[in-house]
């Protein structure tokens, strides 16, 4: 019993998928580093170069202010906020994106070992855009399968994927970090503004203009003659017309009216 049990063990076989990591070169390697950190080395040349001038042209009091005076600026002023912080997570959403694809468990990279090509990253009204070039052996639908780990690997409420028609090497990843609708004042419409300038009024938001008016139209009133005549099937009975009436009638016409023992016949006279 113990050789069949031992037999069966060595003769079963399991499939695993391995991948090796690509020898590069020296100068790929550095290269490679070059493109992924040049937002950080450019930034820390500039600052270096900055400091350098400041110090050899001014005094060190100085200096500092005025390194104080441009950390402040960004911190007070609203758009130069904004701009650094778009900037830095454009930054750092390239880099996390790269961990989350050499450490994800679903295969986004080729059988070499080589993963996708991080172009590039802009800020969008909801997020982030980072555009991937594919390598030879993957594709878009291995990225839509790790779309899951992406979205927390970056610090993002969500994970999509764009295709590019033209070209299907070419796909971005879209980050989605907030909601423009989600917000508790009422969103403005752009044609409310430019209807608004054509008129020359003031602009409002649309749906928060308050009801001033509103348009009454008048149902005719039923009596209970009809409604009790409507309720039995029978018709409504018409109005009796009078000899007076026949006679307004005739004289309005421009003929006159026949009366014999007190009944027009008028209607029987051509």
């Amino acid at each position: 019993m113990a050789k069949s049990s031992r037999r069966a063990r060595g003769a079963r076989v399991d499939v695993m998928e391995v991948w090796q990591t690509p020898k590069q070169s020296w100068p790929a390697m550095i290269l490679g580093c070059l493109i992924r950190w040049r937002a950080e080395l450019a930034l820390t040349a500039v600052a270096v170069l900055v400091l350098v001038w400041l110090d050899q042209n001014t005094n060190t009091l100085v200096m500092w202010l005025t390194v104080a005076g441009l950390v402040g600026v960004v911190a007070v002023v609203p758009p130069a906020r904004r701009f650094v912080v778009a900037r830095f997570w454009c930054v750092l959403d390239r880099h996390r994106l790269r961990t989350c694809l050499r450490m994800a468990k679903i295969r986004t990279m080729n059988l070499d070992g080589a993963l996708p090509f991080l172009l590039w990253a802009r800020p969008t009204k909801t997020g982030e855009r980072i555009w991937v070039w594919t390598r030879a052996g993957s594709s878009a639908d291995d990225l839509e399968q790790v779309l899951g780990y992406i979205a927390p690997a970056c610090y993002a409420r969500e994970a999509r994927i764009h295709r590019v028609r033209s070209l299907s090497t070419l796909v971005a990843v879209e980050l989605i970090r907030r909601d423009p609708l989600n917000q508790p004042r009422p969103v403005s419409s752009p044609l409310a503004r430019l209807s608004a300038r054509m008129q020359g009024q003031a602009v409002t938001a649309e749906g928060s203009e308050p009801i001033t008016a509103a348009t009454v139209t008048p149902l005719p009133v039923r009596t209970h003659a009809d409604t009790t005549s409507a309720a039995s099937g029978a018709a409504p009975e018409r109005p009796a017309t009078t000899t007076k009436t026949k006679a307004r009638l005739a004289a309005e016409s421009g003929r006159g009216s026949v009366v014999v023992s007190g009944e027009d016949l008028s209607d029987y006279i051509d």
